[in-house]
Protein backbone atom coordinates (compact mmCIF):
# COMPACT_ATOMS: atom_id res chain seq x y z
CA UNK A 1 0.00 0.00 0.00
CA UNK A 2 1.00 3.09 -1.21
CA UNK A 3 0.86 6.12 1.28
CA UNK A 4 0.70 9.71 -0.05
CA UNK A 5 1.04 12.73 1.91
CA UNK A 6 -1.12 15.64 0.98
CA UNK A 7 0.62 19.07 1.30
CA UNK A 8 -0.29 21.36 3.80
CA UNK A 9 -1.54 24.01 1.32
CA UNK A 10 -3.84 21.63 0.13
CA UNK A 11 -5.59 20.11 3.03
CA UNK A 12 -9.46 20.86 3.61
CA UNK A 13 -9.47 22.40 7.36
CA UNK A 14 -11.52 20.00 9.84
CA UNK A 15 -13.54 22.67 11.65
CA UNK A 16 -17.01 21.44 11.08
CA UNK A 17 -18.89 18.88 12.58
CA UNK A 18 -19.69 16.63 9.56
CA UNK A 19 -23.70 16.27 8.85
CA UNK A 20 -23.60 12.74 9.37
CA UNK A 21 -22.21 13.43 13.30
CA UNK A 22 -24.24 16.33 13.47
CA UNK A 23 -27.71 14.33 12.83
CA UNK A 24 -26.85 11.85 14.96
CA UNK A 25 -25.84 14.03 18.04
CA UNK A 26 -29.52 16.14 17.23
CA UNK A 27 -31.44 11.93 16.91
CA UNK A 28 -29.29 11.07 20.34
CA UNK A 29 -30.20 14.31 22.08
CA UNK A 30 -33.99 13.84 21.31
CA UNK A 31 -33.73 10.86 22.33
CA UNK A 32 -32.53 11.58 25.69
CA UNK A 33 -35.01 14.71 25.94
CA UNK A 34 -37.88 12.47 25.15
CA UNK A 35 -37.09 9.64 27.76
CA UNK A 36 -36.59 12.43 30.10
CA UNK A 37 -40.11 13.72 29.43
CA UNK A 38 -41.12 10.19 30.36
CA UNK A 39 -39.74 9.75 33.95
CA UNK A 40 -42.11 10.32 37.09
CA UNK A 41 -41.89 14.10 37.52
CA UNK A 42 -39.43 14.19 40.70
CA UNK A 43 -37.12 12.30 38.46
CA UNK A 44 -37.53 14.25 35.34
CA UNK A 45 -36.46 17.49 37.39
CA UNK A 46 -33.86 16.08 39.21
CA UNK A 47 -32.74 14.36 36.09
CA UNK A 48 -33.44 18.42 33.39
CA UNK A 49 -31.21 19.86 36.85
CA UNK A 50 -28.19 17.60 36.22
CA UNK A 51 -28.24 17.80 32.41
CA UNK A 52 -28.15 21.63 32.58
CA UNK A 53 -25.72 21.61 35.25
CA UNK A 54 -23.73 18.39 35.59
CA UNK A 55 -21.28 19.98 38.10
CA UNK A 56 -24.22 20.50 40.68
CA UNK A 57 -23.65 19.18 43.57
CA UNK A 58 -26.30 17.33 46.40
CA UNK A 59 -26.50 20.78 48.02
CA UNK A 60 -27.14 22.86 45.08
CA UNK A 61 -29.49 20.65 43.59
CA UNK A 62 -31.59 20.00 47.10
CA UNK A 63 -31.97 23.63 47.53
CA UNK A 64 -34.18 23.77 44.26
CA UNK A 65 -35.83 20.59 44.47
CA UNK A 66 -35.71 19.24 48.06
CA UNK A 67 -34.26 16.32 49.94
CA UNK A 68 -32.68 14.09 47.20
CA UNK A 69 -31.03 11.44 49.08
CA UNK A 70 -30.69 8.28 47.46
CA UNK A 71 -32.79 9.85 44.38
CA UNK A 72 -30.55 10.63 42.31
CA UNK A 73 -29.22 7.13 41.60
CA UNK A 74 -32.30 5.70 41.49
CA UNK A 75 -33.74 8.29 38.73
CA UNK A 76 -30.68 7.97 36.83
CA UNK A 77 -31.38 4.06 36.94
CA UNK A 78 -34.99 4.70 35.52
CA UNK A 79 -33.59 6.69 32.84
CA UNK A 80 -31.51 4.04 31.59
CA UNK A 81 -33.85 1.64 31.30
CA UNK A 82 -36.26 3.57 29.47
CA UNK A 83 -32.88 4.83 27.18
CA UNK A 84 -31.89 0.84 26.54
CA UNK A 85 -28.50 0.06 25.68
CA UNK A 86 -27.95 1.90 22.58
CA UNK A 87 -27.79 5.59 24.01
Amino acid sequence: MVTVEIPAGLRLPRTAVCPESHHLARERSARLRAAVARLPARCGALVAALLEDPTADYATLAAHLGSIGPTRSRCIECLRRRLGPDL
